[in-house]
């Protein structure tokens, strides 16, 4: 006699897709008075702090095969001690609130417009470094570049056949598919507490 299984369809996510990227932003901001900059390199010559503000807003799209997302990191810029010397306390430091756009455009196959995206983002670095103003020589802007490292994820809703194992099912596990020694659980309990017993008594 063989068991009949009852089988169940549900709904879940299956992943079709998944690897590790890159995405960059960038955004320009005019060099604060007082903030010099190497002409030569572009490096900028007073210490400078950079801190996120929140976390990394990201906004995913799928277009024919194309997964586009576009979004944007805030981060807030301390600029210290410009001109120690001269300055008043007020202008020992620069600070700055910036907005860095990212956009990126990544051709993955068979992507459905129902799919689930999903992305763990880091911040792996942040860049700054001045260049001259093209309108303006006499000026110099700062460029502020974002790389973030991000985990993506791609899922879809699938219908998946599982068994289900009930009451008439462990019955015949237990008389009629070769598991003739098969114990409920609560009697293997018993059972090992009663060997143990036997093994307390012995000694």
């Amino acid at each position: 006699m063989e068991c009949n299984k009852k089988i169940k369809e549900i709904k879940t996510l299956v992943v079709i897709f998944q690897k590790n990227i890159l995405k960059i932003g960038e955004t320009i901001l005019p060099a604060p008075i007082g903030v010099d900059i190497d002409h030569k390199t572009g490096e900028l010559k007073v210490p400078i702090n950079i801190k996120p503000m929140g976390n990394v807003v990201l906004k995913p799209e799928i277009e024919k095969n194309l997964l586009i997302n576009q979004g944007f990191l805030k981060l807030q810029l301390t600029f210290n001690d410009p001109c120690p010397t001269s300055c008043s306390d007020a202008r020992r430091k620069i600070v700055r609130e910036v907005v860095v756009p990212v956009q990126s455009v990544h051709k993955i196959d068979n992507l459905c417009p129902d799919d689930h995206v999903q992305e763990k983002v880091k911040v792996k670095a942040i860049s700054v470094r001045g260049v001259p103003d093209s309108a303006n020589c006499q000026k110099w802007n700062i460029i502020i570049k974002v790389i973030l490292e991000v985990k993506l994820v791609i899922s879809r809703e699938e219908l998946v056949s599982v068994p289900i194992i009930g009451d008439h099912e462990k019955k015949c596990k237990k008389h009629h598919c070769g598991y003739d020694n098969y114990l409920e659980p609560e009697a293997m309990t018993e059972f090992e507490n009663f060997l143990e017993f036997l093994g307390e008594t012995k000694n």
